[in-house]
């Protein structure tokens, strides 16, 4: 089961959400049920060399999650995300696979400033846990670095009435490390813009980024089996959103990889609902 380490962060934010931008409202509750399907047939090395897996490898991540907000006050909210992730790595004559819960976030979301009614600026705390014990076979993947952590980022989302079909945005960076002995430490940033192509629908598409660095680092070519902290990836992904009413829509999108290094480089497809109580 070599060069699964370079994978092992699918833990896996496979297509990042940012529901989180704007105010849930006071009282008032935002669930978003989602499932992403992630598949690769090989990696980008330490030089972002592309290469595939040996003997006919192949990875596959089935993420199931639960993401979620509540207003406690107009410019106050509590956050959450509860994952379920499967994944499995091939190659001929042998399959392992994992399933268990992955790492549960939870935080507040506090808006700093209003620049007009339609856009905020947001300011998010998180802690990280771990809800799972990472296997000692060598033949099973990992489904995270199973450690605490703590995550720090800033946003600004909005919308704008001057333009064809009030585009909106949703922009937010920040920072996240892992509390156990080499980190990781890494920095990420998702950039998202759409605009309604009707009443009832949308379309988006988001840039998202991750710079990973540990202390503990991994040569990917020795097929060391412990979560490589050590990698980079830049990924693209485009949504198309239905309104069914005010407080139901659904959105289907897909998603690939476009550069990385240590890491592996697939391409998969999201399905998600957004529910406002």
């Amino acid at each position: 089961m070599k060069k699964i380490a370079i994978l092992l962060i699918l833990i896996t934010a496979s297509v990042p959400y940012v529901f989180a931008g704007f105010p849930v409202g006071k009282g008032r509750f935002m669930l978003v049920p989602s499932y992403n399907l992630y598949t690769a047939k090989g990696y980008w090395d330490q030089s972002r060399i592309y290469k595939p897996f040996d003997n006919n490898g192949r990875f596959v991540s089935h993420y199931f999650s639960l993401y979620g907000g509540y207003g406690i006050s107009r410019n106050l909210n509590l956050m959450f995300n509860i994952p379920v992730t499967s994944q499995t790595f091939s190659q001929t004559g042998k399959v392992g696979t994992n399933f268990g819960l992955g790492d549960l976030t939870v935080g507040l979301s506090t808006f700093l400033t209003d620049f007009d009614k339609e856009n905020h600026v947001s300011l998010t705390g998180s802690l990280i846990l771990p809800m799972y014990q990472n296997p000692t076979s060598a033949d099973l993947p990992f489904l995270g670095f199973q450690s605490p952590g703590l995550e720090l980022k800033m946003g600004i989302a909005g919308s704008t009435t001057k333009y064809f079909r009030n585009p909106y945005y949703d922009i937010e960076g920040g920072v996240r490390t892992y509390l156990n002995q080499g980190g990781p430490t890494q920095l990420f940033i998702n950039i998202t813009g759409g605009v309604p192509i009707a009443d009832d629908w949308k379309i988006s598409g988001t840039f998202s980024g991750v710079s990973s660095s540990s202390s503990n680092v991994t040569n990917v070519s020795t097929g060391q089996l412990f979560a490589n902290g050590d990698f980079d990836y830049l990924r693209l992904t485009g949504n198309v959103g239905h309104i069914i009413n005010d407080k139901v829509s659904v959105w289907f999108g897909i998603f690939t990889d476009i550069s990385g290094r240590n890491t592996g480089r697939g391409s998969g497809l999201s399905l998600s609902a957004v529910l406002k109580l």
